[in-house]
């Protein structure tokens, strides 16, 4: 197993003092990897390539009302994803897709 090296980011994340004498009383400590799998290069590029699958998108284009899409982005930062989930919720509850008939 390769080198690793333990660094603590300071400068761009804000510990503790108390944090910080925790994580610096770790350094000496041996990494335990035995709860990691062994997988061979190939099998990590095949699960790779089914969590890109899996993550796909396609990009869709819908005419909403103005005050809808002014509320949607009244929701800040991630308001598309949110639709998202709530349409990809919509499918497994039928019954609020007959609520909109």
């Amino acid at each position: 197993m390769g080198m690793v090296q333990r660094v603590i980011d300071t400068d761009n994340y804000h510990f503790s003092e108390e944090s910080i004498a925790r994580l610096k009383a770790l350094e000496d400590r041996p990494i335990d990897y035995s709860d990691i799998p062994d997988y061979s290069i190939e099998e990590m590029r095949a699960m790779r390539q089914k969590a890109m699958e899996i993550r796909k998108k396609q990009m869709f284009s819908l005419r909403l009302k103005t005050s809808t899409i002014e509320w949607w982005k009244s929701l800040g930062e991630g308001y598309t994803t949110i639709m998202a989930r709530l349409l990809d919720e919509a499918r497994k509850h039928p019954e609020w897709i007959k609520m909109c008939l």
